[in-house]
């Protein structure tokens, strides 16, 4: 099996923060210089939606101006693309809204679609039909169904199980198989794609007979360094599917917090899913291809995680080792076209000092690499023993502190935040070439603010101290 031969899809996660188009118009020429060959596009609530439906829209989704822009500068870029609406599980988009609260599956989670009621296919197949109607032409369309963790719960769900005699899975196959349907029988020549994991573990015989090896493709997720998947999943899988997807990351698998991406990690991700797809070629008649994920929060409710602009690296060199291996070549290769004047660092969190390179949003890689540092200084100083004994919060509302050691804190805090405030000037400029301002807000309201609270907090309370003493107050 030729992996040149393979699509190589780049998933662009935009939950909640999309970047702005003049953005990806530089992204997607590096993209297909780096041996992409399409996006696996997944919108949420950042499609414009819109009649029934558009009150899903987020008030930051691109336009219908801006998705066909989207569209012209894949097909310019010779990236196909493929649009991912979830259809049973991470529906919080759609949940969360009071008009749509009755079909939850939990009354209270927004998690997952109840596939008992009429309501919840009828909702889920609108969302599609607008979706492929911005997409003409397509061939593939995902319609995720992953983690559904809440399944055969609500009551309809019981009544209607013990009346079928179904399992969770088998109720869980049957509104997959009514979206395929839909999908196949109303978008000519269109073929679902969905994550493996909800069949990963069931019954080779209650797969076979569910119907879905005619109407859709798995794509098999592992983002782990490490390969811990079924050793009999490839087995089963083709016995009832003859093509597969896979998929892997390049950034958004390693914490729900983490703000730079390891690039080793993912590489190691990647070489593994290359030995495994060169042991289990033989059991399928097609390999489609390999997405490869970039998650940016990890789900609705979550905080944003890597921004794309700063695992624009990692990408680089996970596209580039599918195609080549991982070489020094490859390494020395996409360091140049980064434009970083030394060797690319694979781990950001031991480069030692702050890169120089020159790509587009590179400065917010080096922002954020910055930040690493800065927040891990200025949490280690907030926790250090002399504030934590001389400016603990105790003594401080009793006024009950030491000039002679609040001065050298107070010293210390000060410059901390005079760091912090140029840092917040640098980023918001670099952020707001990329993002548009609710993006740019949420990112250092999440990250940036509660530091510089704490740190302020620091100052204020030393030099409150200090002026007391100056006044000559009387202290317990």
């Amino acid at each position: 099996m030729a992996l040149d031969s393979f699509h190589s899809l780049v998933h662009l996660d935009l939950k909640g923060a999309p970047p702005k188009l003049e953005y990806l118009e530089k992204v997607f020429p590096l993209l297909t210089k780096w041996g992409a060959t399409g996006l696996l596009v997944e919108y949420e609530d950042m499609f414009p939606y819109h009649s029934e439906l558009s009150s899903l829209r987020s008030q930051s989704a691109y336009s219908s101006n801006e998705i066909n822009t989207l569209v012209r500068l894949a097909s310019q870029n010779g990236l196909i693309v493929i649009p991912l609406v979830q259809s049973f599980g991470h529906l919080e988009f759609v949940l969360k809204h009071t008009e749509y609260k009755t079909l939850r599956e939990m009354a209270d989670s927004p998690m997952a679609l109840c596939p008992s009621k009429p309501e919840s296919l009828k909702i889920v197949c609108s969302m599609i039909d607008q979706v492929i109607a911005a997409h003409p032409g397509i061939q593939w369309f995902h319609i995720g169904c992953d983690e559904v963790y809440h399944l055969g719960i609500c009551e309809q769900c019981r009544k209607r199980m013990t009346e079928e005699s179904l399992t969770p899975h088998e109720l869980f196959f049957q509104h997959v198989k009514n979206v395929a349907f839909h999908v196949r029988n109303h978008h000519q020549g269109v073929i679902p794609i969905i994550w493996d994991d909800m069949f990963r573990f069931a019954e080779v015989s209650i797969l076979a007979v569910s119907g879905l090896g005619e109407l859709v493709v798995p794509m098999v997720w592992h983002y782990l360094a490490s390969f811990n998947l079924p050793p009999d999943l490839w087995q089963k899988l083709s016995s009832i599917f003859s093509s597969v997807w896979v998929a892997s990351a390049f950034k958004g698998a390693t914490g729900p917090r983490a703000c730079a991406t390891n690039i080793n990690y993912h590489l190691e991700n990647h070489l593994n899913w290359i030995a495994a797809l060169n042991e289990m070629k033989c059991l399928f008649k097609n390999i489609h291809g390999i997405a490869i994920t970039g998650w940016q929060r990890y789900d609705h409710y979550a905080v944003l995680c890597e921004l794309l602009p700063h695992g624009l690296p990692s990408l680089a060199m996970c596209l580039q080792t599918i195609r080549k291996g991982l070489t020094s070549e490859v390494h020395e290769t996409v360091t140049a076209d980064l434009g970083f004047t030394s060797l690319l660092p694979l781990n950001p969190f031991g480069c030692g000092e702050i890169p120089t390179c020159s790509f587009p949003g590179s400065s917010v890689y080096q922002l954020m690499i910055e930040f690493v540092y800065l927040e891990a200084e200025c949490r280690k100083f907030i926790c250090n023993d002399g504030c934590l004994t001389w400016m603990n919060d105790y003594n401080v509302r009793r006024n009950f502190t030491n000039p002679v050691h609040i001065k050298p804190i107070l010293s210390t805090a000060g410059v901390m935040l005079a760091q912090l405030e140029e840092f917040q000037k640098k980023l918001s400029t670099a952020l707001q070439d990329i993002f548009y301002p609710n993006t740019v807000e949420e990112w250092q309201g999440t990250y940036l603010a509660p530091l510089m609270a704490d740190v302020q907090k620091l100052v204020d309370a030393g030099r409150q101290q200090l002026s007391l003493f100056q006044g000559g107050a009387v202290l317990p």
